[in-house]
């Protein structure tokens, strides 16, 4: 049975490496690329099923070749694809990653490409109904908002990584139980300067069941009864970041979904995401849940 069901974001990049980023109109060489596919609801999707949560996406994809390598991607890694549209002649949703390989930072160009936005028809009620999560990002909002509405006629609980202001974000928010936005995304929609009155004025205006900020390599914290309890960070040494907040919003579900309390699924995910970006490759460097566990237990954390 499926327990988490994702609407948002699945797309085909490009990765290159290099020492720097290039100034506009020069050249510079690299030091090796890849081909790998990514977008905060595929890659949290993909970090669920690598920690043993059955997961399935719902969304359309071109039937040109990133579509393909997509929808092969989903299979390599066991995300459920029935509900999946191929659209003929469409181009899939599409970026180009350059990496820093000297700080370990990414710089993303991406393209949404012709895709025509999921209906709500594809949308199958009786396995949202049967499902534990609804995991969304923003994206493919029409789809997202009513499949967030049924879930709460459902008792399905709604997480959301908002990571980006998009179109609608207003008829979203009400609607989660999880929500985990990045700092940047908190300061930007409050207005304010500092995380904390941020996560403050997101309780008081959405009441959300859990709300977590992160903060990137600072690790991050979660609200509670008026105030932030910060979760540990783990030191590594970090190659590739790509990937590593989507893989923090999968990881937390898998916690929560076995049975972990708050502070417990936000160490597991900040664990599980630092350990990421040891490894290149947005969905290829997830850990599994034995790895993560182990990690855990050798690795020391430090508390901000």
């Amino acid at each position: 049975m499926t327990e988490v069901i994702g609407i948002g974001a699945a797309l085909f990049d490009i990765l290159m490496t290099a020492d720097g980023f290039p100034k506009e109109d020069t050249k510079l060489e690299g030091n090796g690329s890849k081909t790998q596919c990514g977008g905060p609801c595929a890659t949290a999707l993909v970090a669920m099923s690598k920690l043993g949560v059955q997961t399935e996406y719902v969304g359309t994809l071109g039937d040109d070749r990133y579509g393909e390598i997509i929808l092969e991607s989903f299979h390599k890694y066991g995300v459920g694809t029935e509900k999946i549209r191929i659209v003929r002649g469409a181009q899939s949703f599409h970026s180009f990653v350059l990496l820093n390989t000297k700080t370990s930072s990414r710089t993303c160009i991406w393209s949404k490409g012709t895709l025509p936005s999921p209906e709500k028809n594809e949308l199958d009620l009786e396995a949202l109904k049967n499902a534990k999560y609804l995991h969304l990002d923003g994206h493919q909002m029409e789809l997202a908002v009513y499949a967030a509405r049924k879930a709460r006629e459902y008792g399905v609980k709604v997480s959301l990584d908002a990571g980006g202001i998009y179109q609608g974000m207003e008829q979203l928010l009400p609607l989660v139980d999880i929500l985990i936005p990045s700092e940047e995304f908190a300061l930007k929609y409050t207005g304010t300067s500092l995380a904390a009155g941020a996560a403050a004025i997101l309780e008081e205006q959405f009441h959300p069941e859990i709300l977590i900020i992160t903060q990137g390599a600072k690790g991050g914290f979660y609200w509670k009864n008026g105030m932030e309890i910060r979760y540990p960070v783990y030191d590594v040494q970090s190659v590739d970041s790509n990937g590593a907040g989507d893989t923090f919003h999968g990881a937390f579900l898998a916690g929560r979904l076995n049975g972990m309390e708050i502070g417990d699924a936000a160490r597991f995910a900040s664990a599980a995401s630092a350990l990421k970006c040891t490894r290149f490759g947005a969905q290829e460097g997830i850990p599994d849940y034995e790895e993560t566990i182990h990690f855990i237990h050798c690795k020391t954390a430090e508390w901000p």
